[in-house]
C-alpha cells in the first residue's frame, strides 16, 4: 500500500499535523506501508518538525505559498507531476481549503482518493457578519461547499455530528481521531491545584471566555491556577485581559511544549472553553490520563466524548458563568473529582489508536 498525504505544511503545531504524523508513522510501523508526504507550501529548507516522522517517509516539496488563479494552476501542475512519478496507491488531501475539496476535478484519475477533513464546514467561512462584502462571499462560500467532496471515493468525517453538515454526500464515513499519547497508561493524582486549557492562539479556542470564568473562580479559591498552555508569546490581547482582570497570580501562559504528558500528570482538571471544535483531540487525552473534564458543549464532539455527570461535565455554550461553578464544584467535591476521573480514564480508551487504525486500514482494503 503506498499513501500519498497531501498537506501545506508539517513544521508547525497543528492538530492536523499531528494526526497525520501519528497515522504516516503507525502505518509504517504495524502495516508497512510506503508514505509520501507532498508539501504544498513548505521550503526543502524548513525541515525542522515539531513532531517526529518516521525517516522512511519520502517528502515532496511544492513551496507554492500565495494563493490566486495562476498560483493555483502551477501548484496543480506540479502536483500532478508529483504523483504521476511516485504512484500512490491512494491519494489522501487533509486539508480543509477549496483546493483539497475539489483536487480530485484536477489530478489524475487513476488514483483513489480519500479526503480527511478535520474542521468543521463552518472553518471554510468568514467569522464576521454585517459586511455585505463577507455575507456575499460566504453565500458563494456555501454555494461551493454543498457542491465539493463528490468526486471523492470516501469522504471521512470525525462524527456523526459533521454529518449534517455534509448531507449532500452519500460517500460519508466516520473514523474518529485516536488517543495520541500516554501509550503507558499512566494516570494523574489529581492532588494539584492546577486547571488546565490547551490550544493555539485563535479566538475560536474561547480563552478569553475562560479567563471570565476564572476571575470567578480564583476570588472563591485563590490557591488554585490555571494553565494555558499551547499560546504564542506575541499573543499579547490574552495577557492584557489577565491584566484588565487583575489574575495575573493565578494564572500561567505557557508556549507549545513536547513534554506535554508531563503537564497532564500535575493537573487535576481539565477545561475546553471553545466557541467550535471539529473533534477534540486534546479532551480524550485529559481523559486518558484520568483527568476529568469540563467543556462547553459546543459543536462539534465534546458531547461524543464526554458523558455529561459520568466522565465530566457539559456546559451551555459560552455560558461563564456556569462554567465557573463547574469548574468550583470540581474543586471542591474531591471524591466527585476521582469518579469522574476513573471513568474518563476507562471510557477513553474506545478511541485506542489500535482500534481508529484498523477503521483506516479496513477503510483502505475497501476501496482498493
Amino acid at each position: 500500500m503506498k499513501l500519498a498525504y497531501i498537506i501545506n505544511t508539517l513544521n508547525g503545531t497543528s492538530g492536523i499535523i499531528r494526526m497525520v504524523t501519528l497515522q504516516a508513522n503507525y502505518f509504517i510501523s504495524n502495516y508497512g506501508y510506503d508514505i509520501d508526504f507532498i508539501l504544498l507550501q513548505q521550503s526543502p529548507k524548513e525541515i525542522t518538525f515539531f513532531y517526529d516522522l518516521n525517516c522512511k517517509v519520502n517528502l515532496h516539496f511544492i513551496n507554492r505559498k500565495r494563493n490566486g488563479v495562476k498560483h493555483t494552476f502551477q501548484k496543480l501542475k506540479l502536483l500532478n507531476k508529483i504523483l504521476n512519478k511516485i504512484n500512490p496507491t491512494i491519494v489522501m488531501p487533509v486539508e480543509s481549503n477549496f483546493f483539497s475539496l475539489y483536487l480530485p476535478y484536477f489530478t489524475n484519475s487513476r488514483f483513489k482518493y480519500i479526503y480527511q477533513r478535520h474542521d468543521t464546514k463552518e472553518r471554510n467561512l468568514k467569522r464576521l457578519s454585517g459586511n455585505l462584502k463577507i455575507s456575499f462571499g460566504n453565500t458563494l462560500k456555501i454555494f461551493l461547499l454543498n457542491l465539493a467532496g463528490h468526486k471523492y471515493d470516501k469522504f471521512v468525517i470525525l462524527s456523526d455530528a459533521h454529518r449534517a453538515d455534509w448531507k449532500n454526500l452519500n460517500n460519508l464515513i466516520v473514523i474518529e481521531n485516536p488517543l495520541t499519547i500516554n501509550d503507558d497508561r499512566r494516570k494523574a493524582r489529581l492532588d494539584k491545584k492546577i486547571v488546565l486549557a490547551i490550544g493555539r492562539s485563535d479566538p475560536i479556542k474561547g480563552f478569553d471566555m475562560l479567563l471570565k470564568s476564572w476571575s470567578i473562580v480564583t476570588l472563591k479559591y485563590p490557591d488554585w491556577r490555571l494553565k494555558i498552555v499551547g499560546v504564542k508569546a506575541t499573543d499579547n490581547e490574552l495577557k492584557k485581559q489577565i491584566d484588565k482582570l487583575g489574575i495575573n497570580n493565578s494564572v500561567e501562559v505557557q508556549m507549545p511544549t513536547k513534554n506535554i504528558e508531563s503537564i497532564y500528570l500535575n493537573s487535576s482538571i481539565y477545561v475546553c472553553s471553545s466557541r467550535l471544535e471539529g473533534f477534540p483531540l486534546i479532551l480524550l487525552e485529559a481523559m486518558s490520563f484520568g483527568i476529568p473534564v469540563i467543556s462547553f458543549d459546543c459543536k462539534y464532539g465534546p458531547s461524543e466524548i464526554i458523558s455529561d455527570g459520568i466522565d465530566g461535565l457539559l456546559v451551555p455554550p459560552n455560558d461563564t458563568n456556569v462554567l465557573a461553578t463547574s469548574i468550583i464544584r470540581l474543586i471542591e467535591d474531591d471524591k466527585l473529582r476521582s469518579e469522574f476521573g476513573d471513568m474518563a480514564y476507562n471510557n477513553i480508551q474506545r478511541y485506542s489508536k489500535e482500534n481508529i487504525m484498523l477503521k483506516w486500514k479496513d477503510l483502505f482494503e475497501s476501496i482498493l
